[in-house]
């Protein structure tokens, strides 16, 4: 006990010390239940993920004179896919196996850390990951990073240097290592950003694309990044679902984890959306007749121990790439937590958050032909028949991009809106024998993108009905989804227009054209008592959309304000 106090002094004289410093005092439990406000601490805003801030300076009445206040650079050579935490007016963003700490006030470089993937890095498809990053999370004093090759970073706010790298290797998580490197390629690699609930980092795990190891979700210790509990997607024999795949085929059944999921503090649940199965051609995992149950699905588990509380599976079979890995929002509605999740489908999702019960599906998307529905039950009714192997593809609506992407949507509670980052697509789709080069699986299949407008929407949660659009005229997917107390809703489109519109009614408020491509969501704070929103910006021209736009792929952050 004595020890135990005299920790606790050194900790209050050093956060004395800090007074005045632009770090300020540790994220504590109580900073990560807050809603966002003048700190942006979850990458989602909330723990419900509604990308919704309390802040109102800035609002309908004077959106129309916000200017630049600061840009900073970030050099990124992939895509720039996060969006920034913020806490006590210092940004903290990852972009290539780095992250930056940003003065929120000028878009001064207080720091950067780095790190180096291993020099056997490679494998199946790791160009397409290799960089990327969708958060940090904050929690005490430290930032926490995950970087490509399966690693935990617990970074000191302050200084920026490392205060313990985890590598989960030993655990079994091995990251993917080139082909000529490496017999057997096979391997996690992690995009997604951690999220911080009480006493423990979230840490989300992907192979679904490198060879299509089962994916899993495991809580860490904070204080060492030890595993405390780990969760897996796909069920074990004798749980609920394990009896929907071959069993050979669990050992590569793909269901990892691609997006920031969300948190219920009264249940303790973690909510994820999972991705595909694998391989894409069904053939090894039933032939498009057996659920497998876990991969395009959703999945609660308890946060303190990691038991899995329920599957609930969007795409049977998942035959065509819908997975689901968007974030699941969680709504009060009818006095109930609700998970309201727009996705790859063309579908929103509604379920009870604490059963995983479907309650219905909503259409959002004008043009969409590969079922006819959702039945009572939540299963898919009227799919079209699926395409023989080496024979003719078939067209669908959407494409296997979908409805959204892994670009966040936002609710905002006073408007009873939710704003989708979304688009209009079709696909060719067709099946092809699968092969196996040093122990990966591939794909099995190939497609052909047809590419319509991105279009921005504003759907009412209780109707399902769309209340505004916003028709971008071109291809592609809005980076990401703001909404505010003071009647906003922002996104900057994939060819780099900023945008703020009035939340109720979608009328534009202001516009820029930055000229860099959008991949990533803004967020919001306050620093000096003045609002700011800040915006990251930057890619790789990827799947033929960003052709159109003719834009420029140089990294930078925009921060906006009204003086």
């Amino acid at each position: 006990m004595k020890q135990f106090k005299l920790r606790q002094l050194a900790w209050c004289i050093s956060l004395v010390g800090l007074s005045g410093t632009a770090f300020g005092q540790a994220v504590n439990d109580a900073a990560l239940a807050a809603e966002a406000g003048d700190n942006w601490i979850h990458t989602n805003g909330n723990y419900a993920a509604h990308r919704f801030s309390t802040l109102d300076k800035i609002n309908a009445g004077n959106a129309g004179k916000l200017k630049v206040a600061w840009v900073a650079t970030v050099g990124g050579k992939t895509d720039a896919q996060a969006t920034p935490s913020v806490h006590n007016g210092v940004i903290y963003f990852p972009q290539d196996n780095k992250v930056f700490a940003i003065d929120g006030k000028s878009g001064k470089l207080l720091w950067k850390y780095e790190h180096k993937l291993p020099d056997d890095w490679g494998g199946y498809n790791v160009p397409f990951f290799t960089g990327k990053h969708r958060g940090v999370a904050l929690y005490g004093d430290n930032v926490y990073f995950l970087s490509n090759d399966v690693k935990l970073h617990a970074i000191d706010m302050k200084t920026g240097k490392a205060k313990f790298v985890k590598d989960y290797a030993a655990d079994g998580f091995q990251y993917p290592k080139d082909f000529a490197k490496s017999k057997d390629s096979n391997g996690y690699c992690i995009t997604v950003g951690p999220m911080a609930v009480p006493g423990a980092i979230i840490v989300p795990l992907n192979a679904a694309d490198t060879g299509g190891l089962p994916g899993y979700v495991l809580g860490a210790d904070p204080a060492s990044g030890n595993i405390k509990w780990k969760a897996n997607m796909i069920p074990a024999k004798g749980e609920p679902g394990g009896d929907t795949w071959p069993e050979e085929a669990k050992a590569f059944g793909g269901a990892g984890v691609w997006i920031i999921g969300s948190y219920d503090p009264e249940t303790k649940q973690y909510f994820t959306g999972t991705s595909n199965a694998y391989e894409w051609n069904p053939k090894n995992r039933g032939g498009g007749k057996m659920d497998n149950v876990g991969a395009a699905s959703i999945v609660a588990m308890n946060a303190e121990t990691g038991k899995v509380n329920w599957r609930w599976t969007g795409v049977p079979g998942d035959p065509w790439d819908f997975d689901l890995p968007q974030t699941p929002i969680l709504i009060k509605m009818n006095g109930k937590t609700t998970i309201v999740q727009p996705n790859k489908t063309g579908y929103a999702h509604y379920l009870d958050a604490a059963t995983g019960r479907f309650l219905r599906a909503d259409k959002f998307i004008d043009k969409l032909d590969w079922i006819k529905g959702y039945g009572e039950d939540g299963r898919p009714q009227g799919m079209i028949a699926l395409p023989k192997e080496g024979g003719d593809p078939v067209t669908i609506s959407p494409g296997l991009l979908g409805g959204v992407n892994m670009y966040p949507s936002a609710y905002n509670p006073g408007t009873g809106l939710m704003y989708l980052a979304s688009a209009e697509s079709a696909m060719k789709y067709g099946y092809e024998e699968i092969k196996v080069i040093s122990n990966v699986r591939h794909f099995g299949a190939y497609q052909e993108f047809i590419f319509g407008n991105e279009i921005n929407r504003a759907m009412d949660v209780k109707s399902g009905k769309e209340a505004w659009r916003s028709d971008e005229g071109k291809p592609g997917y809005a980076g990401g989804m703001l909404t505010t107390a003071g009647g906003l809703t922002i996104w900057t489109t994939q060819g780099g227009t900023f945008k703020v519109a009035d939340a109720k009614s979608g009328k534009l408020l202001f516009s820029q054209d930055l000229g860099v491509a959008a991949k990533a969501g803004p967020a919001t704070y306050t620093v000096g008592g003045k609002q700011m929103i800040v915006q990251a910006l930057g890619g790789t021209p990827g799947f033929g959309r960003d052709e159109a736009h003719k834009a420029e792929f140089g990294h930078m952050l925009v921060a906006y304000t009204v003086e």
